[in-house]
């Protein structure tokens, strides 16, 4: 049985695009950006035009996933799409989550601001690739 799947790679580039103007508040100043200077010195936070092309792929490929995903259940509208985005949350983000609070030497404040970027992200894309049908 072949898969029938729709994407709409203008739907997953708008997605992609206000993911990745979300990622750029998220961790300015003007929300955690001075926390993580504070909670990870030793990490480079220096911007290059590399860095953001590498992490604009990377929200892309996250977007077309979500979009497979929200093509493949049949979803359609907002509140769909915001249960869909806390379940890919639920199943990536929280899982690895879990498993860095045991393992990884990070501060849980460290975990939660990236946990809560993915959580707000999945829940946007998901929400507007489920309108977008």
């Amino acid at each position: 049985m072949p898969f029938n799947i729709d994407i709409k790679i203008s739907a997953v580039l708008s997605a992609a695009f206000i993911c990745f103007s979300l990622l750029a508040l998220w961790f300015s100043s003007a929300l955690f950006g001075s926390a993580m200077k504070k909670l990870r010195p030793q990490h480079d936070h220096s911007a290059t035009l590399e860095k953001y092309a590498v992490q604009f792929v990377f929200i892309f490929i996250f977007c077309l996933v979500i979009d497979v995903v929200v093509d493949s259940i049949g979803s359609s509208g907002m509140m769909p799409g915001i249960y869909v985005g806390i379940a890919v949350w639920l199943l990536i983000s929280l899982i690895h989550l879990a498993v860095s609070f045991r393992f990884d030497l990070k501060s849980m404040l460290v975990k939660s601001i990236y946990s809560g970027y993915f959580l707000v992200a999945s829940v946007i894309s998901a929400a507007l690739l489920s309108m977008w049908r």
